[in-house]
């Protein structure tokens, strides 16, 4: 876990990704979505680290794009919502759904200016269903499932079913659990 005091100058440097990531967002989200310029736009947010076999539609709302890595054959349908400070790892052929929020920072409780980030790791071959909501420090497992809606508040193992809010197992390797 990484701590952030928003009012340090070392939390102020990192807001500028923030700005950058921000006003890249707003150019992506403002242009026809099936313009060329969204992919010239998209290349510049990732900083050309994004696959060109992955895909992210819009809009979207990514607001720390150097904290984020995509893997290959990724897709992102629209409205992905990012606090990604404490970073984000999506392995290759990672399908997620729209309206999905993606979580690594929370304000500490007795302290609201202290942000404590935990990375989110997506493996590969996960699917997260619309609107899921996956929290600070969480993995989510090699082919596991998020069901649409959940918030996942725990790591999901390879090959698991979950769903609900929060998210429980619902089918491991296959099988169902009542």
């Amino acid at each position: 876990m990484k701590t952030y005091n928003m009012n340090s100058d070392e939390y102020k440097h990192l807001t500028i990704d923030t700005d950058r990531s921000k006003s890249l967002c707003f150019k992506i989200n403002s242009t026809n979505p099936i313009d060329n310029k969204v992919k010239i736009y998209l290349n510049q947010l990732f900083e050309n680290h994004l696959p060109t076999d992955s895909t992210i539609w819009t809009p979207t709302y990514i607001d720390r794009a150097n904290k984020i890595n995509v893997g290959h054959h990724v897709f992102i349908n629209h409205s992905l919502t990012t606090v990604a400070l404490g970073g984000i790892t999506i392995e290759d052929n990672v399908q997620i759904g729209p309206n999905v929020t993606l979580l690594t920072a929370n304000h500490d409780i007795k302290q609201m200016n202290i942000l404590n980030t935990k990375p989110i790791h997506i493996k590969q071959g996960a699917w997260i269903g619309a609107r899921a909501i996956i929290l600070p420090g969480i993995t989510i497992g090699e082919h596991a499932i998020v069901g649409a809606g959940s918030v996942v508040t725990k790591s999901v193992a390879n090959f698991d079913v979950v769903a609900g809010n929060p998210a429980k197992v619902i089918k491991r390797n296959g099988e169902s659990h009542g």
